[in-house]
């Protein structure tokens, strides 16, 4: 399972591709994202939002799990951003907003409760901001591995016009990891 491939069609909407618990909510949607491509819960732990050009419709979404941070494949992605997430129930999908289980995709969170590294890569993004697409025109990657503690967004990569609108906006502020107020759930 380790460095192995997964691959579905992730089925989203309102720009929104989710990483949640498989139980759980999805995160609240981040007031900021400040690298353009992904942001944390400003609430709690568990959760982030990968922001999509199209608006709705289907993304081909590729996930690998690794022991450590992997090489940078700097030629296949326009965009390309490392961020800590804290899994507090062990568990972190990927799916779309309305929390369309993904059946071909693996648990995030492979090593249990504990702080994770993502890196997330898109391409297309720009193909057709604000559409539909009925079939994939955006491609995004998330490769997790675990990590001892939290460490602050790492840019390797930005270059789509859809990411600096977004970028553009967002006030710049450091990174703060939410910790959940009732780790039981309740």
């Amino acid at each position: 399972m380790i460095g192995e491939l997964f691959r579905e069609n992730i089925h989203l909407s309102y720009h929104q591709i989710q990483i949640r618990p498989r139980d759980e909510p999805g995160p609240a949607y981040p007031k900021a994202f400040g690298n353009g491509l992904v942001a944390l819960d400003d609430e709690e732990p568990d959760g982030a939002t990968i922001l999509t050009g199209i608006a709705m419709g289907q993304v081909e979404m590729t996930v690998r799990l690794a022991e450590e941070a992997p090489p940078l494949d700097l030629d296949s992605w326009e965009e390309i951003v490392d961020i800590s997430i804290e899994s507090t129930f062990g568990s972190l999908i990927v799916c779309g907003l309305d929390g369309d289980l993904p059946r071909n995709l693996p648990n995030l969170a492979w090593k249990g409760p504990g702080f994770y590294r993502l890196r997330v890569h898109a391409i297309g993004r720009d193909t057709n901001v604000d559409g539909t697409a009925f079939t994939p025109t955006e491609r995004y990657a998330v490769v997790s591995w675990p990590a001892p503690c939290p460490a602050p967004d790492r840019v390797h990569k930005l270059t789509d016009v859809f990411g600096a609108g977004e970028r553009g906006r967002a006030p710049q502020a450091g990174t703060t990891w939410p910790t959940r107020k009732n780790p039981s759930g309740s």
